[in-house]
Formats: structure tokens, sequence, C-alpha cells
């Protein structure tokens, strides 16, 4: 419910996909029977990623003990099993309502819990697996589990010192959000002195009038009371307020500041005009920056899914060997000449090399000079 930590989220989350993977062939690739691909994988686990600091992948095997099939499975589902007297865990559970928040949908049933070995590709290992599931048609497969906070361990968002912050945060919109459903006006109370009022059934019932009476923006900001006594007209009483909106102001000043903080991630990103509006060389920059904080997370996937793909039943799903992210680029209606600045001579005599591919071309313009695929394909259309 915090408007900044969730547009940071975003932010992160963008940035670790960056461009996605730099083989457009491996990134389209199809891998498993729901008809994934690289590039959807990618953006799941991402997310994961970004919420949790960690990420798995389900992975299966066929009989030449190459890997056949790779999913994705969410982070929240997964918990270890209880350690062993060496303080290690073995096996790996799945369940789809660990924290039981749609019982009233469906029941919570121990036996929708699924249990796992962890990724280990070595054919000796998965051949025991599979004799001790009853074949290959009872075997579940392994789960490769990463956690940002070390192996086998349950990590902890980037963003977990900043919790208060965002809670913060939402308190402060509620607030808004009561004042100005409520118009602004303080509450107090309606004392009736009507001493005709001889029973409770006749108290309950004016009191339900004169609620229903404020319509659904003001219910709840009248108390009514009765008094016995000498007979006067109702008078309304208000509460005694204080007026914090220069507190209120300074707390929704500093809160998404602090928040941004706890992502590494510049004000600009989230929307914040830092004086030179949106220029495009303060983006730009803003971009560079942050590609930087999110490299290790955009090289930790790909570590990651060497380990998965370089073990794939068909070699040919990335032959190059090339599981590289690409980072964003900030573009805004740019030439070619503006994207490629300095670089622009090199680029042309690479072009006009006839001795190199189109395609070691396409890869180098991609990879370090940040080129999209339509503008390559102008490039060498018009150098043909």
């Amino acid at each position: 419910a915090s408007i900044t930590g969730s547009s940071c989220l975003d932010t992160y989350v963008k940035f670790i996909i960056g461009r996605g993977f730099a083989n457009d062939k491996f990134c389209k690739a199809v891998i498993n029977s729901q008809g994934m691909t690289v590039d959807a994988l990618l953006q799941e686990i991402a997310k994961d990623f970004g919420k949790f600091k960690g990420f798995a992948l389900h992975v299966n095997y066929n009989a030449n003990y190459r890997i056949s099939s790779v999913s994705h499975i969410p982070f929240e589902q997964l918990r270890f099993e209880e350690m062993d007297k060496d303080g290690k865990f073995h096996r790996i559970c799945t369940h789809p309502d660990w924290g039981k928040r749609a019982t009233g949908l469906r029941g919570f049933n121990i036996k929708d819990r699924i249990w796992f070995n962890f990724f280990n590709p070595d054919p000796d290992v998965v051949a025991k697996e599979v004799e001790e599931e009853g074949g290959w048609l009872g075997y579940h497969g392994q789960v490769l589990y990463y956690s940002g906070d070390g192996q086998f361990v349950y990590p902890t968002p980037i963003f977990e010192a900043a919790l208060t912050d965002m809670s913060n945060e939402e308190g402060l919109s509620n607030i808004t959000h009561r004042n100005v459903r409520h118009n602004f006006l303080p509450a107090g109370m309606v004392i009736d002195h009507d001493q005709t009022m001889n029973s409770e059934e006749q108290k309950n019932a004016v009191e339900k009038e004169l609620l229903e009476f404020q319509g659904d923006t003001n219910a709840g900001q009248l108390m009514y009371v009765n008094v016995v006594g000498e007979q006067k007209n109702p008078e309304f009483v208000p509460f005694a307020t204080s007026n914090f909106d220069k507190d209120f102001e300074q707390a929704e000043k500093k809160t998404p500041d602090i928040i941004g903080r706890a992502f590494k991630q510049p004000p600009i990103l989230r929307g914040v005009d830092v004086g030179g509006n949106f220029g495009a060389d303060l983006m730009t920059n803003a971009y560079d920056f942050y590609n930087s904080i999110t490299e290790s997370e955009r090289i930790v996937i790909s570590e990651q899914f060497k380990k998965v793909f370089s073990l794939w039943k068909d070699p040919a799903i990335n032959s190059e060997g090339d599981y590289s992210i690409l980072p964003k680029v900030y573009r805004v209606n740019l030439t070619l000449a503006e994207k490629l600045g300095a670089n622009l001579d090199k680029v042309l005599e690479m072009l006009k090399d006839v001795n190199m591919s189109e395609k070691a071309k396409k890869g180098i313009l991609i990879k370090f000079y940040g080129l999209e695929e339509d503008d390559i394909n102008d490039l060498l259309e018009d150098l043909r």
C-alpha cells in the first residue's frame, strides 16, 4: 500500500530484466509443456528476485539425464525441510498457501505439499532419485533454489530496512483519505436534552436517523448523547483538534526519499523533478547509475541460467553460450548518430568489413553498442 515502495520495486525489477538476454534465439526458446519461453521465465524470476532477493527454478530430466523442462516456482511457496542432526537441509517443499490467506476459497490441506530434491545434475544422483520415486513417470524433478543471502538461507529483501517507512506512507495516505471522505470536518457530539424520549428504542431510532442523514462519506463522524434533564434544543459540541498539517507535510516529503535510498534509486527514476525537469542527460546518467547498481543481479541470473541451460536436451538452444542480460538504455527520439556518439566512425568501419559476418556484426552492435535489432537492420540494409 506504499505508492513509493511499489514504484521503486517496479523500477528495480525492470532494471534487473534490462532488455532481456543478448541471444535473441535463446530468449524466444520454448522450455516447458505450458509454452513458456526463456524471456517469460526471466520476467517471472526477476519479480521474485526483486521482491524477496531470491528465486527458484523447477527442472526435470529425460532418460539421457539432460534437462528437458524448466519452470518457475513462486518463491514464497517454498520452505526447507527440518534440519538434520548436522544442521543441513536435504529437500525443499512447495505449498500454494503457507500463509493460509486463501482458506476462504479452499481449505489448507497438508497433502498439497510436494517435496523436491535440490538441483544436482549428476546423472548418478538423478538416477538414484528416479529409482526412489518409482521411475520416470513418478519423478518430481529438482529445484534450483537461489538466495541472495547465501546457500540454504531464507533471504531478506533489499528494502527490508524501509518497511517501517512504507507503512508510514500507507498511514499518511489513510489520514488523507479519511479527511477527504469526511470533508475535513471535525468530529463531535450531538447532545439531545429531550425528556420525552423515555425508552432506549426511541433513543436508538433517533441516533440511527442522525447517522444515516450524514451520508456514506461522513458516517461515524457524530456521537449521539441523550441527556435527561432540563429540556433544551439539541446542541453540537465539536471535539477539540490540533492542526498537524505541517507535521504531515514534512513526513510526506521525507518518507519517499528514505524508501528510495533503500533501493539505491535516483529520485528521477521514480518521477521526481530534480531541478532539470527530465532532461536526456539527467535520465541517461540515472540509467547508467542504476544499471551499475543492478548489474550484480543480472550477473547472478545469467550464471544460474547457464547452470541449467548448458545441460538442455538440445544444445542448439544456445550454441553460442551467451547468457548475458543486456542493461536498459534510455532513448527518446534519438537518431542513430546521437545514440552512437563518438563510436559512430568505429561502427561504420566495422559494418564495411567484408570479412565479418552479419551475425557477428549484429552481436557486437547489440552487446557492446546497445543498438536495437531494427536499428541494426536499417544500417545493414543501407550498406548492402
